[in-house]
């Protein structure tokens, strides 16, 4: 009689478990404004001035102002398309194509992520962001190299008074974790936003995307000014193809980012291991 024994369907579809991720969201965003009807963003910096000792009844030098300039791209283009013919869609459990949405929406959103760490990996290799040299994490170092990290940031005049991201792979967090200030589970606001804790005045997320090398992962502590992130187009549309009978859904991500300030970010180099993506 097994011929005669029914499979019944569960009635919704299980969501993939959703990558842990935030990098693009400690970025600054003031340039997005500017970047509505722009390929790219041309971003000022001023020059500060020469100041000389001044004697009283001698001529004075004058010098021009000037300003440099970043150029803040937006030419990351992605996008999903999918479809479900309307046969299939009658005949099955509904909310497909709802669920599959949503999935194309976060897989969208983690390519920005992934960006944000390929700019950091670039700024180490060009030598533009300084890294701190590769430890093997124990209970012993882990924090000490927190402070190296600090020590890089205050030395490059980042306020003390400044909001700060650490974000960590998890086996780092594994060894910071005795030593955190602020758990989450003390702070509702701050677990909706993906922070697990604080140490000092560094907010700590942990992160499954952080750029890395063949031996090393590169944590990173930095400021919110570090890097700048711009997003033009981030919306799902759905439509019906004119070569069938289906329902359809296409979703569109164009961004960019800029390594804007690299003296206000610095990589925490640990080893990789078994535990470390």
């Amino acid at each position: 009689m097994d011929g005669a024994k029914q499979t019944i369907w569960h009635q919704a579809y299980i969501r993939a478990l959703e990558t842990i991720t935030s990098l693009r969201n400690h970025c600054d965003f003031k340039f997005e404004k500017d970047s509505k009807n722009a390929k790219e963003v041309k971003v000022l910096n001023a020059v500060r001035p020469t100041v000389k000792k001044y004697v009283p009844g001698t001529k004075i030098d004058r010098e021009s102002i000037s300003a440099t300039d970043m150029i803040l791209k937006l030419d990351q283009f992605y996008y999903f398309n999918i479809s479900i013919d309307d046969v299939v869609k009658a005949q099955t459990v509904p909310g497909a194509m709802e669920a599959t949405a949503k999935e194309g929406a976060i897989a969208l959103s983690e390519e920005g992520d992934k960006y944000v760490a390929e700019v950091v990996k670039t700024g180490v290799t060009n030598e533009d962001i300084k890294a701190v040299d590769s430890i093997t994490p124990s209970k012993a170092n882990a924090i000490e190299h927190i402070e190296d990290g600090f020590a890089v940031l205050y030395g490059n005049n980042c306020k003390v008074s400044e909001n700060y991201w650490l974000e960590v792979d998890p086996t780092y967090y594994k060894y910071i974790r005795p030593s955190i200030t602020e758990l989450l589970t003390n702070n509702v606001e701050m677990a909706k936003k993906g922070i697990v804790g604080k140490y000092g005045n560094a907010n700590i997320t942990i992160e499954n995307l952080l750029p890395h090398d063949e031996t090393d992962v590169y944590n990173i502590l930095r400021t919110e000014h570090a890097v700048a992130f711009a997003e033009q187009i981030n919306k799902v549309e759905a439509y019906r193809p004119q070569d069938a009978f289906e329902d359809a859904l296409k979703g569109l991500y164009v961004f960019g980012a800029l390594l804007a300030r690299p003296e206000e970010i610095v990589v925490l180099k640990t080893k990789k291991t078994g535990l470390t993506p």
